[in-house]
């Protein structure tokens, strides 16, 4: 079950009965790292102390990974890295539910799964507030061609991504559909994004594979993988 509603701080299941959908009761469990609806509302520009509550220090970073799936690749960075804060993105009700009991399990303070769409972001962040986002094989809509326009890395959110991140920050982009690939690089080289060759420090410069990555690859395809910084503001 995916989200529909327009506005991210709408309860999207308040009038749906709890027998519908087995994962509605764990996703109102108040024992579970999640966020949705009128929880998120008043997020944006407080994400460091929301973590500061739970982690019981400032996190040295704030990491979002928009569509984290059942949380293989997040799970592992949060616990590498335990004084940075991370947060899950994704608009599957499972998925989310799935994320948050395993980072309860794992005992992960610094780890919280959120249910949203991306599109939302102007509304769930400050402006530089982020200092990394990660878009790890997002569906391409390949065969789709007429949903085109549902692809999530456009130029006008990746102008918006800009917006939401440190100057000085990261956005490390992966797919395994070269056509997307190209649009998206061609977007960002417009945009005056700036590519980083290879990370040598910070998250970025480490490697970490996902279940679709490693299938990808023991299938003999192609996989993309890249690292940007926002554009200089001028001054």
């Amino acid at each position: 079950m995916s989200i529909r509603a327009q506005d991210p701080f709408v309860d999207s299941f308040a009038t749906m009965r709890e027998d519908v959908n087995a994962f509605l009761p764990l996703i109102r469990d108040a024992e579970l790292p999640i966020l949705y609806g009128p929880k998120l509302a008043p997020m944006s520009g407080h994400w460091r102390s929301f973590f500061q509550e739970k982690m019981l220090e400032p996190p040295e970073n704030l990491i979002l990974e928009i569509g984290s799936h059942y949380g293989e690749v997040i799970l592992k960075m949060a616990a590498d890295e335990p004084k940075t804060a991370f947060i899950g993105m994704d608009i599957t009700l499972k998925r989310v539910v799935k994320l948050a009991q395993k980072a309860k399990e794992f005992g992960l303070k610094n780890l919280i799964s959120i249910l949203c769409n991306a599109k939302f972001l102007d509304v769930l962040f400050a402006s530089h507030e982020l200092d990394a986002v990660l878009v790890f094989f997002p569906d391409p809509w390949a065969k789709k061609k007429r949903y085109h326009k549902n692809r999530l890395l456009k130029p006008e959110f990746l102008a918006l991504l800009a917006q939401k991140l440190k100057p000085d920050a990261c956005f490390w982009f992966k797919t395994d559909w070269e056509p997307y690939n190209a649009d998206v690089m061609e977007a960002l080289t417009a945009a005056r994004w700036r590519q980083v060759e290879q990370p040598m420090t910070g998250l970025c410069s480490k490697v970490y594979t996902s279940r679709f990555e490693r299938l990808f690859k023991a299938q003999g395809l192609t996989t993309y993988a890249s690292v940007w910084m926002p554009p200089r503001v001028l001054s």
